[in-house]
């Protein structure tokens, strides 16, 4: 996707880690051919508040032609089993549906006095169970579920090795940072990378007395470098409301507050599903399916996947499929794997140098200051360039302090959290001369 010095030296990173793990669950590149690799980074089972066994969860997402599952249960990295009752996590359908896929001789279960226990596996027991080299990976993770100011305050950690306990703090701001400290603390003590994404910034908008995750809290976060634009939980306000800001500006607002001055990261975008449910598929359930990340890799590895998301290698989809992203220093290419019938908008969205940075503190009808994301004018993420079709070219100006592109078509989500969802794609951004 990206020629960048960066994204080479990661690359190769992870190919001398390969070798010396034997490349263990990977397939082998041939030479440095890369590949896209289809994946979700957020999903929840028994072992929280989902509905499913994890074998069953992970089974969806295979049976589905996906490449890379994490599943990120809250506040837990499980390392071997416990017993539940199946009756009342789940329920007996649900337990009924794990004995038929995987049969007696795999579901274990016992008699605690005249109720039926079913043990739960912990990653380490079943993922030699689901994993195909070259086909299916499954990747450790972590939902680490905290809050502040009695507000949710959620990071996912993937490619951990311990549970990474919740660190508390005053404001929004000090949780995300200090989670995102101890995420990152771990991956460098165990010399393991591990990743650490802001989950659903605007998580529940509508509850009362709940605060969103602002783009001023989290842009000065150091070390933090995903979020996601992108969530299918049906709680989850994407689009944003009547007050909130949706997740693009949202995202296009941290952009600019982090290299304007070049104090800051880059932050990329993913899209999750925040699997909840997986008997009832419906528009108000947090269904599976729903949001991805295609990860461009020579192989099909947990480091190798890290290294292209933490080079930006990756864009993150709701349906649209692209066969080509790329850039260097003239212009940035775009194009689109079409399907018939559907058409495509591509949009290059960005900020440019002389852009307004004042911003106006959001109030209520008397006045009064309301909790969230400030208001700024249009010159920050603007629609620089558009164009119809399945293919195009954005050629920089050279005011460009950055550029990102979005595909949306004219096909609508199947199962989307709203009946009018299209399916949409995100590219991550491009630094510009302007920065």
């Amino acid at each position: 996707m990206r020629n960048s010095l960066l994204y080479r030296v990661l690359r190769l990173i992870g190919l001398i880690i390969f070798a010396a793990c034997g490349l263990t669950y990977a397939q082998e590149p041939s030479g440095n051919e890369l590949r896209w690799w289809k994946g979700n980074l957020h999903s929840h089972t028994l072992w929280s508040d989902g509905d499913d066994y994890p074998e069953m969860a992970a089974s969806w997402y295979k049976d589905h032609g996906y490449h890379f599952l994490s599943i990120t249960d809250h506040n837990i990295c499980a390392v071997e089993g416990k017993w539940i009752d199946p009756g009342k996590k789940g329920g007996m359908a649900a337990y009924e549906k794990y004995a038929q896929r995987f049969g007696q001789d795999w579901v274990q279960t016992r008699e605690e006095g005249a109720n039926l226990q079913v043990k739960l596996r912990a990653l380490p027991e079943f993922r030699g169970r689901l994993e195909e080299p070259g086909r299916f990976l499954l990747i450790a993770g972590e939902e680490v579920s905290d809050s502040a100011l009695d507000s949710p305050v959620h990071l996912n950690a993937i490619y951990l090795q311990a549970v990474v306990p919740p660190q508390g703090g005053s404001t929004i701001f000090e949780a995300i940072q200090k989670n995102t400290n101890a995420i990152v603390e771990q991956g460098r003590s165990t010399g393991q990378p591990i990743l650490a994404t802001l989950n659903h910034p605007n998580f529940f908008l509508a509850r009362a007395g709940w605060l969103p995750n602002t783009a001023e809290d989290a842009a000065p976060v150091a070390g933090l470098k995903f979020v996601e634009v992108f969530n299918g939980h049906p709680g989850v306000f994407n689009t944003g409301n009547g007050t909130h800001v949706d997740m693009d500006r949202w995202w296009d607002i941290v952009l600019i507050q982090r290299l304007a001055e070049k104090k800051g990261e880059i932050l990329y975008a993913v899209a999750t599903d925040d699997t909840h449910n997986y008997h009832e598929l419906a528009p108000g359930r947090a269904n599976p399916g729903r949001g991805w990340i295609m990860v461009h890799s020579p192989a099909l590895q947990a480091e190798s996947l890290i290294a292209a998301l933490e080079a930006g290698d990756f864009y993150a989809s709701t349906g649209v499929t692209l066969e080509k992203i790329e850039s260097d220093e003239k212009e940035i290419r775009v194009a689109v794997a079409p399907e018939a019938g559907v058409t495509y908008k591509i949009q290059f969205i960005g900020t440019r140098r002389g852009f307004n940075p004042q911003s106006t503190p959001l109030t209520d009808s008397e006045g009064k200051a309301i909790p969230g994301t400030c208001r700024y004018d249009g010159s920050i993420g603007a629609v620089l360039a558009e164009a119809e079709g399945t293919s195009a070219v954005y050629p920089f100006a050279g005011d460009e302090i950055y550029v990102r592109a979005k595909v949306i078509s004219s096909k609508k989500q199947a199962n989307g959290v709203h009946a009018d969802d299209l399916e949409c794609a995100w590219c991550q951004p491009v630094v510009g001369k302007g920065q």
